[in-house]
């Protein structure tokens, strides 16, 4: 009998030991992208690491903790087994209720396991606002406007019509101008009429004199 209870207690000390060389110890590596950004009233998908740092697996549970009032977690597969030095990543998302105020937020993420201590890490979200929003719209229209400006606005009016009296004034300055009418000289008829009484003039004139 004694022999017996000697060797369980045998067995009892091994099992003991074999505990206690185990380790298990998991930590979460990445939380990304980061920040995460989402809109009020709409979501984001986000993914966290986690890394098996001991010698033992086990199934690892997803918690989240320090949530701000109106953001909402979500992951379809919360825990998972992660192996000893091994990565299982854990698809999740998070939901922004429709009045959440812009800013900056952080979240914790830690996991859950038999045996395991904490292996937390924070996360970081970023809400925009309305108004941020409608700057980044204006801004943008504004880049577009001036952007089209030179093939539709009115600066291409202006030019053109600039061009427009600038070709008229430089064609009406390189037309050759209509050579001026050279002055009228008497015909052939009216220089011999003229010729005609002058000799007649000169011819009473002479005559006068004789008499």
């Amino acid at each position: 009998m004694k022999a017996h209870i000697s060797i369980l207690l045998a067995l009892a000390l091994l099992i003991g030991a074999g505990q206690a060389g185990a380790s298990f110890w998991f930590k979460v590596v990445d939380i990304s992208p980061s920040p995460i950004i989402v809109s009020p009233g709409g979501s984001a998908n986000f993914t966290v690491l986690v890394k098996g740092l001991g010698s033992e697996r086990a199934y690892v549970e997803l918690v989240f903790k320090n949530k701000t009032e109106g953001l909402d977690f979500y992951c379809p597969k919360m825990i998972k087994n992660v192996y000893p030095a091994g990565v299982s990543d854990y698809s999740c998302s998070v939901q922004a209720a429709s009045d959440m105020a812009a800013g900056n937020y952080s979240f914790v993420v830690d996991v859950a396991a038999k045996g395991a201590p904490s292996g937390k890490m924070t996360g970081y979200i970023v809400v925009p606002g309305a108004s941020g929003a409608e700057a980044a719209e204006e801004m943008e229209e504004t880049s577009a406007n001036a952007g089209s400006e030179p093939s539709t606005g009115k600066a291409v009016v202006e030019s053109s019509e600039n061009g427009t009296e600038g070709s008229s004034s430089e064609a009406a300055t390189e037309q050759p101008q209509a050579p001026e009418k050279p002055k009228e000289t008497p015909s052939s008829g009216a220089l011999a009429a003229i010729l005609g009484l002058m000799l007649a003039s000169g011819i009473i004139t002479s005559g006068r004199k004789n008499s």
